[in-house]
């Protein structure tokens, strides 16, 4: 049951219904069931998997000692190795057997890894109600795609039982409902053309394969963030507060400054409990100090951010997948963080020799393009789905350009109408719009809510309406799942 089903919103009516009519002390309970609930419509065997892993953070938690938080990792990253490598390792064996593949494991699975860390370093105290703990792991509008939340903050507001808020729950809708319009209108529309693409590459050439990496791009945003407004906006309904895992990354100006705004929980995770501990473990300042002694003392302080940043990107790119593209993918994004932290001074004198305005409107909008452009690079190894199929892309990305056929016997005609065109074009316009008021600092739904009722109503029903008569779906047609939820 994924958010853009009919069966979901039924759900989520009667969750809604539940949770406010319980008595407050036992709201917490309402939040299980429906999250029990909800996890079980992925099949019940998924559902043990996650118990077996939640009744191990939790007896890792109880213990507090350094044998079992060892045990505890260790297990529930071979839960998770098992769960995306196993189909392949049962490939390579030429095994036809299917593994089970738990729902949101990728995303449980370092939220659980991180309360067992907190608990045995003494950050937080553990938790002594399983069903609590299991509320805080499989909470529903978390579960698919994230965010990735801390205990500290999440798990107190799951039990505290939320007054029902008019405003509040206007204000959830509404983000919500921004969220399916991202989903729906722009990215199930692009998804069109960049599937058709992609699985028929070699029906296709040049200014094909540029337009699809460059839409893909714009897709995968447009799923994800738009996953995460409804994942946030049915929270605030309840009265929780999830955190924000988007703040608006392509108007980055590099590539860190990127992944500082994209998937943001992710990045901070690996951050807090992979990249500090090594920036600060005793063998790599051992290291780096014979370095400066030996080679000198740039390269010797430089080794305490190549490393670590190694490693995380390394994991990063096997968090979203076991393959070759993924763990050139991390590789990808690695150097380029890399190179940039480390030569940030060179860059800066290479500006200066060029005599560029590093802090002009035109610079910044070329840095904006250039990270734009950077990410739909990692898009290309990793969107067609095989190597070899981007390889053959990149190969014949730059040949056979024939703007005449695109735009008559191509994409207009052959996979795109005129009217999804223009759809696409406006959907991204009023994004970016939307985007660049919020990069501004103005709260757009306060805003909206400053004006009078009949104004106000326009903006959201004609939302609604743009939603329900543009999104992509109907007769026939079941609108694709979440890019994320393969993560």
């Amino acid at each position: 049951m994924t958010f853009v089903t009919i069966t979901f919103f039924l759900f989520l009516a009667v969750a809604f219904l539940c949770y406010f009519v319980m008595p407050k002390q036992h709201r917490w309970l309402v939040l299980l069931a429906f999250s029990i609930a909800f996890y079980l419509f992925a099949g019940w065997e998924k559902f043990l998997f996650v118990l077996a892993s939640a009744l191990i953070a939790y007896l890792v938690g109880r213990k507090g000692t350094k044998s079992s938080l060892v045990f505890g990792i260790v297990s529930i990253v071979l839960l998770l190795f098992y769960a995306k490598a196993g189909n392949s390792i049962l490939a390579a064996f030429q095994m036809k057997e299917s593994i089970i593949v738990p729902l949101g494991i990728s995303y449980y699975s370092f939220s659980i890894i991180g309360y067992m860390l907190d608990v045995y370093y003494k950050k937080i105290e553990c938790e002594k109600n399983f069903f609590a703990f299991l509320l805080y792991m499989i909470y529903f509008p978390q579960i698919l795609e994230g965010p990735i939340p801390r205990y500290k903050k999440l798990a107190p507001q799951l039990m505290e039982g939320h007054e029902f808020s008019y405003e509040r729950f206007c204000f959830g809708a509404q983000r919500a409902l921004w969220g399916y319009f991202k989903k729906l209108v722009i990215a199930d529309r692009i998804a069109l053309y960049t599937g058709e693409v992609f699985s028929n590459y070699k029906d296709y050439s040049g200014i094909y394969f540029f337009v699809a990496v460059l839409l893909s791009s714009l897709q995968l945003y447009t799923d994800f963030s738009g996953c995460m407004d409804i994942a946030l906006g049915v929270s605030q309904c309840f009265g929780i507060t999830l955190d924000e895992n988007f703040r608006r990354p392509f108007f980055s100006k590099n590539a860190a400054e990127f992944w500082r705004r994209w998937h943001i929980t992710l990045g901070t995770w690996f951050k807090d409990y992979v990249y500090m501990h090594l920036a600060i473990h005793p063998k790599l300042l051992k290291l780096s100090k014979l370095a400066k002694d030996k080679v000198g003392k740039r390269f010797g302080k430089s080794l305490i951010t190549i490393i670590p940043l190694a490693v995380v990107w390394l994991l990063t790119g096997l968090w979203h997948g076991t393959g070759a593209d993924y763990i050139l993918w991390g590789c990808y994004w690695g150097i380029i963080i890399i190179l940039s932290t480390v030569f940030a001074k060179e860059w800066k004198q290479v500006n200066q020799f060029l005599k560029i305005d590093g802090n002009s409107k035109g610079f910044s909008r070329f840095q904006m393009i250039r990270t734009f452009f950077v990410f739909s690079g990692a898009r290309l190894l990793t969107a067609p789905g095989d190597l070899k199929v981007s390889a053959y892309m990149f190969r014949h990305m730059f040949s056979l350009w024939s703007f005449r056929e695109f735009f008559t016997k191509g994409a207009l005609v052959g996979i795109l109408s005129v009217w999804d065109v223009v759809i696409v074009i406006i959907g991204t316009l009023i994004l970016w719009k939307v985007d660049l008021l919020q990069e501004q600092g103005v709260e757009i739904r306060k805003k909206i809510g400053q004006y009078p009722i009949p104004l106000r109503w326009v903006f959201y029903y004609g939302l609604f309406f743009a939603t329900l008569v543009f999104g992509i779906y109907g007769p026939g047609y079941q609108a694709s799942d979440f890019v994320y939820i393969q993560f």
